[in-house]
C-alpha cells in the first residue's frame, strides 16, 4: 500500500507539471518511479501516461497548434534518431550527458541573464531543433529540450507554444508506444499500475490546467527555460 500511494503521488505531481507546461512528465516521474519500479516497468508506464496528457492537451488547444511546425519538427526528429543511436555506440554515455548538460545550463543561464527578445525562427532552425531532438532522444532518451527551447524563444502565445509542444510529444509518444508494444514492453504489470494511476493523472491534468490559466505568455516562457535548466543540472549532477 505505501508503494502504491507513492507511485500515485508521483503521477499526480508529474501530471500537474505536464498539465501546466505541456511537457515535463518524465522529468519528475522517471527518476522517482525508479525507486519503486523496475526500469522496464517505469519507462513504458511513464510513456503511456504522458501520451494521454499530450493527446488531451492537443485536443483542448487544437486551434492554437502550429501544425506545419509540429510536423517539420517530427520529421527532422525521426531523421536524427539513427545518428543518436550511432553516437550512443561510439561515445561514452557519461561524456555525452556531461556535454549536453553543460550546453543546456549555459544556454538557459544566458537567456535568464541577458534576456534577449523572443524572435521568430525560419524553417532551417525548425529542422535543426527537431534533428537535435532526435539525436538526443536516440542517444540519451531526452529529446525534449531542443524543441522546448525552440518554442520558448519564439514570440508565440503560451497557447501556441503549449499546444504545438503537446502535439509534437503526442505524435512521438504514440510512435514510442507502438515500438514498446511490438517489443513486448507493455506488460500486465505496466497496465496494472496504469489503471491505478489514471485518477491521479486526471487530477493532475485538472490542477495543472488551473495553474496554467494564471500565468502570462512571458511567465510560460520563463517556466519552460527553468525546467530545461533543471534537467541540464540534473544531468550534470548524475554524471560528475
Amino acid at each position: 500500500m505505501p508503494e502504491t500511494i507513492a507511485i500515485v503521488s508521483i503521477v499526480l505531481a508529474a501530471a500537474f507539471l505536464q498539465g501546466l507546461t505541456g511537457f515535463g512528465f518524465g522529468l519528475i516521474a522517471l527518476p522517482l518511479l525508479g525507486f519503486f519500479l523496475d526500469i522496464k516497468t517505469s519507462v513504458p508506464l511513464m510513456v503511456l501516461l504522458a501520451v494521454i496528457i499530450s493527446i488531451y492537451l492537443s485536443f483542448s488547444l487544437r486551434k492554437s497548434i502550429d501544425l506545419k511546425c509540429a510536423f517539420t519538427l517530427l520529421a527532422a526528429s525521426l531523421a536524427g534518431i539513427p545518428l543518436g543511436v550511432y553516437a550512443l555506440k561510439q561515445i561514452p554515455t557519461r561524456g555525452l550527458s556531461l556535454c549536453v548538460g553543460v550546453i543546456m545550463v549555459v544556454f538557459t543561464s544566458y537567456q535568464f541573464l541577458v534576456r534577449p527578445e523572443p524572435r521568430s525562427f525560419g524553417k532551417r532552425l525548425t529542422v535543426l531543433a527537431g534533428f537535435c531532438s532526435g539525436v538526443l532522444g536516440g542517444s540519451l532518451g531526452v529529446g525534449g529540450p531542443p524543441v522546448i527551447i525552440y518554442t520558448a524563444l519564439q514570440p508565440w502565445t503560451k497557447d501556441r507554444a503549449k499546444g504545438t509542444l503537446a502535439f509534437f510529444f503526442a505524435l512521438s509518444g504514440v510512435a514510442v508506444i507502438a515500438a514498446q508494444a511490438w517489443s513486448g514492453m507493455i506488460t500486465d504489470e505496466v497496465l496494472h499500475f496504469y489503471g491505478l494511476s489514471l485518477p491521479a493523472l486526471l487530477a493532475g491534468i485538472f490542477l495543472g490546467g488551473k495553474a496554467y490559466d494564471r500565468i502570462s505568455d512571458h511567465g510560460y516562457r520563463q517556466l519552460a527555460l527553468a525546467l530545461v535548466f533543471l534537467l541540464g543540472s540534473m544531468m550534470l549532477y548524475r554524471n560528475i
